[in-house]
């Protein structure tokens, strides 16, 4: 069609949903694996910006998971933790369009695109023992039950973070739009995966040495082998925060308004 039949057409409001994968990177997860890649899903609006911005809310849910003992790292199989966790986030960016992205064109109909801002997200790890799952952050693993014994104070359920988004859309017929799009969240929080420091005294844990917080603290003898959760001895990375990766298809609806044209011949 040419490309002057829908000049009169403004493009500011759309709105969209997303599916793909989630992946997690921290203190389990120290070579930026995807072995453990869950699925993720959203919902967005846009508020497209002329044609090079725009400014995109999102509400997304995902799956962090990570577990040393099938990875190939001595140190990590040793060390036997693990965790999962959904994840909620709210974010919101600023994007910009490299190329001109006009849908009453049929030249500009691509463009790849970055974006930042912010994103606040709720978390809860937990881990399977023995067939059931426990919430870990109120067990204190690291000893955070007992901040004036071990120095750690606990962590909060929800945090702050920069996204990094980045992704190519396309323009498919006269409302729809489609991208391929990842965004990876750079935290401020090093429990994502409940790993931080170093492993903690038995005294500033809930119930001592034989205490559901001491068996999940350090799981290294499960696998037939000798502790190695000394207290003061390295558990995690601190203070590195950890990171999550959100990316996948989205599609999306543009409303199309007509514009009422002003004396000189343009539009407003």
């Amino acid at each position: 069609m040419p490309t002057g039949i829908f000049q009169g057409f403004s493009q500011i409001h759309e709105f969209g949903v997303w599916g793909g994968m989630t992946n997690y990177f921290g203190d389990l997860n120290t070579q930026t694996s995807f072995k453990f890649a869950r699925p993720g899903a959203g919902a967005f609006y846009r508020y497209n910006i002329k044609y090079r911005g725009a400014w995109k809310s999102s509400i997304n849910w995902g799956v962090a998971e990570f577990d040393d003992a099938k990875t190939n790292i001595d140190w990590n199989c040793q060390r036997n933790l693990s965790f999962k966790t959904d994840i909620f986030d709210v974010t919101s960016v600023i994007e910009f369009n490299f190329l001109k992205y006009d849908k009453n064109s049929k030249k500009h109909w691509f463009t790849p695109y970055l974006g930042t801002g912010l994103t606040l997200f709720f978390f809860n790890p937990k881990a399977e023992y023995k067939g059931k799952w426990y919430y870990l952050q109120p067990l204190g693993t690291e000893g955070q039950n007992d901040p004036s014994y071990s120095g750690v104070k606990k962590y909060r359920l929800f945090s702050f973070a920069i996204p990094i988004t980045g992704g190519f859309k396309f323009s498919i017929k006269r409302n729809w739009n489609i991208a391929i799009e990842a965004g990876v969240r750079k935290t401020f929080t090093d429990y994502l995966d409940d790993v931080s420091g170093k492993y903690p005294s038995y005294a500033s844990l809930p119930g001592g040495s034989t205490g559901l917080a001491a068996a999940l603290s350090d799981r290294s003898a499960e696998k037939g082998g000798e502790k190695i959760g000394k207290p003061g001895y390295q558990r995690g990375q601190s203070p590195k925060f950890d990171d999550y990766l959100m990316g996948g298809i989205t599609i999306s609806y543009t409303i199309m308004r007509e514009r009422c044209p002003t004396p000189n011949g343009s539009y407003k």
